[in-house]
């Protein structure tokens, strides 16, 4: 569960990954707090975590709105490296006693298979991409048959679907084009 790291001179309690999913499984009393940036959140992340990008937690008004804790908090970054453990360490000068960084971090605990909240790719965007990739094939059986003029104009189609795609999701994420 809690193991020291091996610095020489520091001692750092450290959550593992097999001890934090038992938590998660058994459904314990733990506050996840992801320090990845948001759209790595966005795309992939443990289940009831929370996030706080280690820029937000940095910034001295975070301390104002953390509210003191016993409550256990497992702090993910990429790596669980020293990211994680510096902003365990804020926590805790925040009041949250009982912050740990998570040993291996986000890129352990998908290697070990447990489990995670996937961004979903809406069915639309997927049918947009599959029409692109048609078209992309087609361009090349084309241009393998000397067409240059079908495979440039299947390409063209290709690069359209895509536009329309990346215009699409720029819109959702309230990115208007210009």
């Amino acid at each position: 569960m809690l193991k020291q790291s091996a610095m020489p001179s520091v001692r750092v309690k450290m959550l593992d990954c097999p001890g934090l999913e038992k938590l998660v499984i058994n459904r314990e009393r733990i506050q996840l707090i992801d320090v990845r940036s948001k759209n790595d959140f966005a795309a992939i992340h443990i289940r009831g975590a929370r996030s706080l990008p280690f820029s937000e937690l940095a910034a001295p008004r975070i301390f104002r709105r953390l509210r003191p804790t016993n409550l256990p908090i497992c702090v993910v970054s990429a790596e669980g490296d020293a990211q994680a453990s510096l902003a365990a360490g804020m926590l805790r000068s925040a009041g949250c006693v009982n912050a740990v960084p998570l040993d291996g971090g986000m890129k352990d605990w998908v290697a070990r298979g447990f489990p995670v909240h996937r961004q979903r790719v809406s069915p639309k965007v997927r049918a947009y991409s599959a029409r692109a990739a048609l078209s992309v094939m087609a361009a090349a059986a084309a241009a393998a048959f000397h067409e240059v003029m079908v495979a440039a104009l299947l390409l063209a189609i290709a690069g359209i679907l895509l536009l329309k795609v990346k215009s699409s999701r720029q819109k959702r994420n309230g990115k208007a084009l210009r």
